[in-house]
């Protein structure tokens, strides 16, 4: 075959083997450029919360009943059924509340009386309860000032036309004891004003009596009733101070655990 037949012959070829090429590459890059799928793996884990109420003096608060107890670490089953976990050490200051009767009460000791219901103000004041507690650097406690709008006298008349409002309960009586005489303890007190009060309290067969007193650290056990309060480290309660009382039927209702506001 002559040369000059040949040369378009290896033209062609040549451009077939570009064009091929070219395919090659295009379909290489095209691949190349399609995002890579990424495994991802998910992890789930269950964290556990502790609830503590703060209290006016910005501490932490836990109240209920003891379910557990593990070396420093108190598990408490709360009024509304959830769980708190509270830490002590042996600097931790531990009081209980246990019964005690009228011979308990003595001159000098520091009383905190919660009048009966039927109680309208004015003296002698029937006692539903009486606790003595010890005092603080040689004196009692002294009353607290009332939340504004609270207390005695605070309802006031009722707006014409307005629903009849109850009267307001009975203010707690506390201070130290003058006197005890026959059915009648002597209080001697200080109002929020700083004003010295003197109170005749009347007890009777249906006064209740207790005393808190402080305690061991042993004395915090299961089926107990507790009031921890300190600081929140991270949903447990680091307790400064616990108090300890009787389980009622094992629950803890009363005026000392009450549910919180809206339960």
């Amino acid at each position: 075959m002559p040369a000059s037949s040949d040369t378009p012959r290896l033209a062609r070829l040549a451009i077939l083997a570009v064009t091929g090429a070219a395919a090659l590459s295009v379909a290489a890059c095209g691949s190349s450029n399609k995002p890579t799928p990424t495994s991802t793996s998910t992890s789930t884990s269950t964290v556990t919360s502790t609830t503590t109420s703060p209290t006016p003096n910005g501490e932490a608060r836990v109240s209920g009943l003891i379910a557990s107890v593990a070396g420093n670490s108190i598990q408490v089953t709360t009024n509304d059924n959830t769980t708190a976990n509270v830490n002590f050490t042996s600097t931790t200051k531990v009081s209980e509340v246990t019964p005690a009767t009228l011979t308990d009460v003595t001159t000098g000791s520091c009383v905190s009386v919660r009048p009966s219901r039927e109680s309208q103000g004015g003296q002698p004041v029937t006692a539903a309860s009486v606790r003595l507690s010890p005092s603080v650097n040689g004196a009692c406690p002294p009353v607290k000032a009332p939340e504004p709008g609270s207390g005695p006298g605070s309802t006031g008349p009722a707006p014409s036309g307005s629903p009849t409002t109850e009267p307001a309960k009975p203010a707690p009586v506390r201070g130290s004891v003058a006197s005890v005489s026959g059915n009648t303890i002597n209080v001697t007190g200080t109002d929020a004003t700083g004003n010295t009060t003197q109170t005749a309290v009347t007890v009777d067969d249906k006064t209740k009596y207790t005393k808190q007193a402080a305690a061991a650290i042993d004395a915090i056990t299961q089926g107990k009733c507790v009031i921890a309060r300190g600081t929140d480290g991270g949903g447990t309660l680091q307790a400064t101070s616990i108090n300890l009382r009787p389980a009622n039927d094992g629950k803890c209702a009363g005026p000392d655990h009450k549910q919180p506001p809206g339960r």
